[in-house]
Order: C-alpha cells, then structure tokens, then sequence
C-alpha cells in the first residue's frame, strides 16, 4: 500500500519541483549596490554625475522575457560640483520632473547553465525625462551571479535636445546634445 502511494506521489511532486522552476522570478534592485552614471563633453572638460537608483525591480518569466523598471530622483545626481550639479537641476527643472524613469524589457533571455555566467541582452522600452518620453534601445550584460543575485551593466545615448532641456554652457560654449547614461545595477530575488 505505501508503495502505490509513493507511486501516485511521485509524478505529482516532480510536476511541483517542474513548475517551480518555471515560474517567473521577481527581482528587487539593491540601492547600495547600484548606480546611474551621466556623462556629458564640453570642450573644456567632461562632467560625470553619479546618483543611486530610488527603486526598481525586475522579472524574469518563464518564456524568457525579461521585464525592467528603474526610477532615480534628478536631484540625487552628484557631481562632485555644486554649482554644476544647481544649474543641471534648474534645466532639468527638477521642482517639475523630479524623477528619471526606465520601463523596459528584452526576449530570450535564459539563465546560463552555469553559474556565474553572462547573457548579452537588449532592453527595448521607454525613457521618461523632463517630462519627455521617448523609445530607446539598451544594451546590457546580465551578469547570473548566483541563484539569486543578477547584476547588469550597459550604457546608452540620450540627446538633452530630444528631452527638451536646454543644454548647459560654460564661457558660453554649450555642453555636446549627447549624454551617456550608464547604469550599474544589482538585483536580489524578492523575500531573500
């Protein structure tokens, strides 16, 4: 008799360990382990601004898909000049547009067998700026840490002119329309 019931068991729990494997992962970004970098060219010089994300998530879906949210406060974005870092928030009129907002995702996106491991992945989706959005396109690398921590890297060009922000100057020479935003970005899986 416990043997028929081990038998009837059997397939039911390897269903459940099958179906456990293919459900969607949620990731939660970890703030102190992220960043979003800004660099702009002046013929002068080169500015390079850092902030930490104010939050983000991820999801990982059994059909690969692989959907992306990221937001970070404009006033958060550092400098190392304060001057600098007051004139960007007045042509970004942060009082206005507070927040910069990522919503994203890529398809065929598949843990690498082998753990850590790499996935080369393209986030296509919709960048929110001085209340500006537009389509962009991200290239990134996801990096599969360990079962439950996935970094990405990559970085892209914003033009300040498609955002609508009126570029910043310095001895009356404009900064370059190309700004190259880089995140640097570390997710856990959510409840860890």
């Amino acid at each position: 008799m416990m043997v028929r019931r081990l038998a009837l068991l059997a397939p039911l729990l390897l269903s459940v360990s099958a179906s456990a494997q293919d459900a969607a992962k949620t990731y939660v970004l970890k703030k102190d382990e992220s960043s979003l970098t800004y660099k702009m060219n002046h013929p002068a010089h080169e500015v390079v601004g850092t902030a930490k994300p104010s939050d983000g998530k991820a999801r990982l879906l059994p059909d690969g898909t692989l959907q992306v949210a990221v937001r970070a406060n404009v006033k958060d974005f550092d400098s190392k000049n304060a001057n600098r870092d007051a004139h960007m928030m007045e042509v970004t009129e942060v009082a206005k547009y507070p927040i910069v907002d990522f919503k994203g995702a890529a398809t065929g996106v598949k843990p690498p067998a082998s753990l850590p491991g790499k996935v080369p992945v393209t986030l296509k989706g919709k960048l929110t700026f001085h209340g500006v959005t537009q389509n962009v396109e991200i290239p990134v690398t996801v990096v599969f840490k360990s079962p439950t921590v996935v970094t990405t890297e990559g970085a892209f060009d914003v033009s300040l002119d498609a955002f609508k922000i009126e570029r910043p100057s310095l001895l009356m020479v404009k900064v370059d329309d190309k700004l190259v935003l880089e995140p640097k970005l570390t997710f856990e899986v959510e409840g860890k």
